[in-house]
């Protein structure tokens, strides 16, 4: 499947997004991926091939400094920007209703980009997108240091960490941080991504949504203190079992049957909308 080039204006800089589209069936549900910090859209190249999404029309793009995405040299973005730039991609794109799915960071991106352009989100998943404190075991770590320390200590010994670790997803991640992640675009979107895991109130907002919903998590992370939160208030919750923060590497299989089963529990729910 061969990625496309989108161009936007965003703040008077034009930005180059790197992007792939695979259509489907008219009368199903488009998916638009956003992934997580230092991650790409790679992440949702297996949901292709996946037989349980054959018939839905999927989209994943790269944000700024992430893939295939230049990073602007003279600004720096955060979540805010994020949630913008989704809003001018998604606008140019040929797609009015969607279903939006957020992994880690690209979760609380998911949340604001319904919260603000709701209109054309139908469900909201959120793959252990960050809704908490507890959510921020990198974002907290990098966003402590100065730029110096993280590009010459921090992020190198963040590499090594993650590619030494038994888990798949983690390995995963460390390759795509070394090939494609922007050490500028990482340490810029850090402050944000924690300030609003701290103060953001995003469990409520979450909760709050007025579409349906589901929290998908690693066995490995059962123990998150919200779980049982998001289960009392009606939210779908999902376990992927032998997986930690990455379920489309580590148990890719169940993850994308978890969708699946939820595009189709609500696809009438979504047919109403429309």
């Amino acid at each position: 499947m061969q990625s496309r080039k989108l161009e936007i204006n965003y703040r008077n800089h034009p930005l180059q997004i790197d992007y792939f589209i695979r259509s489907g069936e008219k009368e199903t549900a488009t998916v638009v991926y956003l992934h997580g910090l230092g991650c790409s859209k790679n992440d949702f190249f297996k949901a292709a091939k996946s037989d349980e999404l054959q018939a839905h029309t999927l989209i994943a793009f790269d944000f700024p400094g992430c893939g295939n995405s230049p990073y602007p040299e003279d600004v720096a973005l955060g979540i805010d920007d994020l949630v913008e730039i989704t809003h001018r991609v998604l606008t140019a794109l040929p797609i009015e209703d969607f279903v939006i799915i957020g992994h880690s960071m690209g979760g609380l991106v998911a949340l604001l980009y319904a919260e603000r352009y709701g209109e054309h989100v139908k469900g909201c998943i959120n793959v252990e997108g960050n809704l908490a404190s507890e959510d921020c075991f990198f974002s907290r770590e990098v966003a402590q240091h100065s730029f110096t320390y993280f590009t010459t200590t921090a992020f190198t010994d963040l590499k090594n960490r993650l590619a030494h670790s038994p888990n798949k997803g983690f390995q995963k991640y460390a390759e795509t941080l070394t090939k494609s992640a922007s050490e500028k675009a990482y340490f810029d979107y850090c402050p944000s991504l924690v300030d609003y895991s701290d103060h953001g109130n995003l469990i409520q907002r979450f909760i709050a949504l007025k579409i349906p919903t589901m929290f998908v998590y690693g066995s490995e992370n059962r123990c998150l203190s919200y779980i049982p939160t998001l289960k009392e208030s009606g939210c779908e919750t999902v376990e992927i079992p032998q997986s930690d923060h990455f379920p489309f590497y580590d148990n890719p299989q169940a993850f994308y049957r978890a969708i699946a089963a939820f595009l189709q529990k609500n696809f009438s729910v979504y047919v109403r909308y429309l």
